[in-house]
């Protein structure tokens, strides 16, 4: 079972699919801009669990975009964890 599953449960799939759609958007909204320095926004984020054991659930960029882009993909995944995570 994947960090995703045991975070969101059954709402696992609901969760990925709401990022997989909003990244979908920003980048449609974006992609001359994207398409110029070749960014694949799908592979702009990833999900952490527990910095130094603080058991912590966290999201973040594996790249520096934009300031813009950048807080669109934050905004997401807030939006997105807080819509579909479970009560742990």
């Amino acid at each position: 079972m994947g960090l995703t599953e045991q975070l969101f449960g059954s709402n696992a799939e609901k969760f990925s699919q709401c990022v997989e759609n909003k990244i979908a958007e920003l980048s449609e909204r974006h992609k001359d801009f994207l398409s110029e320095g070749k960014i694949d926004l799908s592979t702009s984020y990833m999900i952490t669990f527990g910095q130094s054991g603080s058991g912590r659930v966290g999201f973040g960029r594996t790249q520096d975009i934009s300031p813009e882009i950048d807080l669109e993909i934050d905004r997401i995944l807030t939006e997105c964890a807080e819509k579909h995570l479970q009560k742990l």
